[in-house]
Parts: C-alpha cells; structure tokens; sequence
C-alpha cells in the first residue's frame, strides 16, 4: 500500500502542476486573444487609471487604495441582467478570495440607485455610481462609444490591469469558472515573484 500512497500523491502533484499551467495558459491566450480584439479601447496590459468609487453612502474610494491585492472591477448598469448576475458572481468570489481580493463595482447608468441595488443583491463589497464618461476614460474607450455591460476588469497587485472587456462585452469574464482560473492565476504570478 505504501506504494499506492506514493503515486496518489505524485500523481495530484502531477495534477495540480498541470492545473497551474492550464490556468496560466488560459490566462497568457485570454490576455493575447485580448489584445487582438481591443479596438478602440485602451491596451491590455497597462497601468490602472486612477479611479473614484463614489458610494450611496457618499464614501468615497480610491482605485489605488486596493493596491496590493487583486481588483476585480466591473462597470455595470443597475438594470442589467447580465450585470446582476455578474454582481453574485463577484460577491461570491469576494467571500471566497477574502483579504486577497477586493470587488468593486461602478454603476454608470443615468439615476443608478445603488445602495438599493447593493441591499437587493446582498453585497458586501463598494457599488459606486460615475459617469459613462468616466467609464469610458478608465476602459480606453472614446467618450460616446457603445459599450456593453458588465465590463469586467482585473487589475493586478501592482496596480496593472491584467484583462478587460472588449467594447462590447465578453461573456467568458463573467462566468466563474474562467473567473476563478483568472484570479487564481494572478495570485500565484505575484506569488512567483
């Protein structure tokens, strides 16, 4: 049997090395398909604008205050249906990624009620109302261009945003599963540093 128990675990640390380059590889292709697909929108990878998450409270928050851990950022409208289910996605990985991950989400549609959106859904992370101009300028995009919602955004430890939405959406940065390999992978990147 000790023999068995030797290859079970050389075997899951077999595994969960390919895992890791899996998820590394998911992680270099999404950034790579990223940059050929971001027309019209600011590079990726590149430094974080600053930003200001203005909370219903009138709490204000800085982007760069986060620094340190991973940003899962996304730019919503409150009406959205694919941004309220996005928006229990990302409080599930708030409570999952705990003190490693910050979430934040900026509504920019016209009269957001987001301390109401905050309360219907449960979160515990900063919903902030901006402008879609500032939306806009923080996403790359030119002021007046169609985007879609939810723009999703991950910014690195450093302060580097690492993925974001092409113009129009991505529907593979709101599922949890690529989510998860994502965030995974940027925490074993800056781990690896």
């Amino acid at each position: 049997m000790p023999g068995a128990v030797m290859f079970c675990a050389a075997w899951e640390r077999r595994y969960e090395a390919d895992a890791m380059k899996r998820a590394l590889l998911l992680l270099a292709a999404s950034l790579f398909a990223g940059s050929l697909v971001l027309r019209a929108q600011g590079p990726v990878p590149r430094p974080a604008p600053e930003l200001r998450i203005v909370q219903a409270s009138g709490t204000t928050t800085l982007l760069s205050s986060y620094r340190g851990r991973v940003v899962l950022l996304a730019f919503i409208s409150t009406q959205c249906v694919h941004c309220q289910a996005a928006s229990r996605v990302f409080e599930q990985f708030a409570r999952e990624f705990s003190g490693r991950l910050q979430v934040a989400e900026v509504a920019f549609d016209d009269h957001a009620d987001t301390g109401a959106f905050t309360k219907r859904f449960g979160l515990t992370f900063p919903v902030g109302s901006g402008s879609s101009d500032a939306a806009h300028a923080f996403l790359g995009v030119p002021a007046g261009m169609r985007v879609g919602t939810p723009q999703v955004v991950a910014v690195d430890q450093r302060g580097v945003i690492r993925a974001q939405s092409e113009r129009l959406g991505t529907p593979m940065l709101q599922t949890p599963e690529f989510l998860r390999s994502l965030l995974n992978a940027m925490f074993k990147l800056e781990a690896a540093r």
